[in-house]
C-alpha cells in the first residue's frame, strides 16, 4: 500500500477516535460530577488521556508512514514501532492505575452515595461507542498493516471495558453492593496490563531486530529450495520495520554458471519470495558459487590484475600472454582455476595442447594457491 494511502487512512480513523475521546471525556467529566459517580470522573480523565494518546499515534503515523529516503534506507517504519512501545507503556501505566484505584476501594471505607440514573446512561453510551471504533480501528489497522493503529484499537476496547466496570458499580451500588464494581476493576486493570505487556513486546523485538518465527522462517526456506539452480541456502537473516519484512539470504549456485544466469536465480528467489510471503517488501540475494557459511577459503587469494601482472612475469615467452584479459577466473576450495580461451586456429597449426599446458603449469609450480590451467580453443 503507498504511504501516503496508509497514512490517509490512519489520519482518518485516528481523528474519528480523537473526537470521540473528547466527547466522552467532557460527558464524563461533567455528568460524573453532577452525578456522584467516581468511577465514571475517573473514566472521564481516562477519556482525556486517551485523547493525549491520539495526537501521539497522528504524529507517529504522519512520520512512520514516510517513504525510504537516503538517510532511512529502511522507511520509517521504526518511528511507528517505536510509538507503539510508548503507547503500550502508556496503557501500562492505565490499568495499574485502575487497578490501584480499585484495591483502594476495595480495602477501603464502604461509600453509600449511590449514582444518577444518567450515570448509567453514559456508561451505556461509552461501551456502544468504544466498542463500534474498535472493530472499525482493527479492521482499518489489519488492513493496512498497522501495529500502532491495531494497539489503538486494543485501547478502545480498554475503554469500553472501564464503561463496563463504571455499568456494573451502579448497578451493584443501587442494590447494596457498593464493591462489587471495585473487584471488577481490578480484573478489567489486569486484562489491560496483559495486553499492554504483549503489544509492548512484540515492538521491543522488532526494534532489537528479532528474526521472524520459525514457523515463517522454514517456509521462507522451503520456498527457496524448490528454485530451479539452488543448490543450498544459508546466513538466512530477516528484519521487520513498522510490519514490513526485509529479508537478506545467501543461495548457493553452480559454480560453472554465467555471472547472468546466477544474477537470474537470484531473481526468482526475490520474486518467489516477494509474491508467496505476505508483507515481505525487499529481498536482497547473495550468490555463493560454494559454501562459506562456516570459511571463506577464497577471500586472500590474488585478484585480477595481481595475477595478470604475475602471469606475465612466469608466462613471459608464452604467445598466450596476448589473451589474459579474457580468461575466466574461478575462485574455489582456495585456489584459482584459470580458463584460457585461445584461437581454434591453433590446432590447425599443429599447437601441442599438452606440452602447451605442462609449460604453463609448470611455471605455477610454487604458487599453490593456483590450481589447474585449462585450454579452450574458440572460433
Amino acid at each position: 500500500m503507498e504511504h501516503s494511502i496508509r497514512y490517509q487512512e490512519s489520519r482518518r480513523i485516528t481523528l474519528l477516535g480523537a473526537g470521540k475521546n473528547a466527547l466522552l471525556a467532557l460527558l464524563k467529566i461533567l455528568f460524573g460530577s453532577a452525578g456522584h459517580s467516581h468511577a465514571l470522573l475517573a473514566d472521564g480523565i481516562h477519556s482525556l488521556s486517551d485523547l493525549l494518546i491520539d495526537t501521539l499515534v497522528l504524529i507517529a503515523s504522519r512520520f512512520g508512514s514516510k517513504a525510504a529516503d537516503r538517510d532511512h534506507p529502511y522507511g520509517h517504519g521504526r518511528i511507528e514501532t517505536a510509538a507503539t512501545v510508548l503507547l503500550a507503556f502508556i496503557l501500562l501505566l492505565a490499568g495499574v492505575g485502575i487497578i490501584y484505584d480499585a484495591a483502594a476501594e476495595v480495602f477501603g471505607a464502604r461509600v453509600d452515595t449511590k449514582p444518577s440514573f444518567y450515570v448509567l446512561l453514559i456508561a451505556l453510551f461509552s461501551m456502544l461507542i468504544n466498542e463500534i471504533l474498535y472493530l472499525y480501528t482493527k479492521k482499518v489497522g489489519e488492513r493496512i498493516k498497522s501495529k500502532l493503529l491495531i494497539t489503538n484499537a486494543w485501547h478502545h476496547r480498554s475503554d469500553s471495558a472501564s464503561s463496563l466496570v463504571v455499568l456494573i458499580g451502579v448497578v451493584a451500588a443501587w442494590f447494596g453492593f457498593g464493591k462489587f464494581d471495585a473487584i471488577a476493576a481490578v480484573i478489567v486493570g489486569l486484562m489491560i496490563v496483559r495486553m499492554s505487556w504483549e503489544f509492548g513486546l512484540t515492538s521491543v523485538r522488532e526494534l532489537v531486530d528479532t528474526g521472524l518465527d520459525n514457523e515463517v522462517v522454514e517456509e521462507i526456506k522451503t520456498i527457496i529450495q524448490a528454485i530451479s539452480g539452488v543448490r543450498a541456502l544459508h546466513q538466512l537473516r530477516s528484519r521487520l520495520v513498522g510490519g514490513a519484512i526485509f529479508l537478506d539470504v545467501h543461495i548457493q549456485v553452480s559454480p560453472g554458471i554465467s555471472v547472468s544466469e546466477g544474477h537470474f536465480i537470484g531473481q526468482q528467489v526475490h520474486y518467489k519470495l516477494m509474491a508467496e510471503i505476505a508483507d515481505v517488501i525487499d529481498v536482497t540475494v547473495h550468490i555463493d558459487p560454494e559454501n562459506d557459511e562456516v570459511v571463506a577459503p577464497s577471500a586472500y587469494l590474488l585478484e585480477r590484475s595481481t595475477l595478470i601482472e604475475l602471469l606475465k612475469q612466469r608466462w613471459h615467452e608464452q604467445p598466450v600472454l596476448a589473451y589474459l584479459d579474457n580468461m575466466i577466473l574461478h575462485y574455489l576450495s582456495g585456489k584459482i582455476q584459470i580458463e584460457l580461451r585461445l584461437p581454434v586456429a591453433w590446432l590447425q597449426a599443429g599447437v601441442d595442447v599438452q606440452q602447451l599446458n605442462a609449460q604453463l603449469q609448470q611455471a605455477l609450480i610454487d604458487q599453490t594457491r593456483i590450481g589447474a590451467v585449462k585450454l579452450i580453443f574458440v572460433l
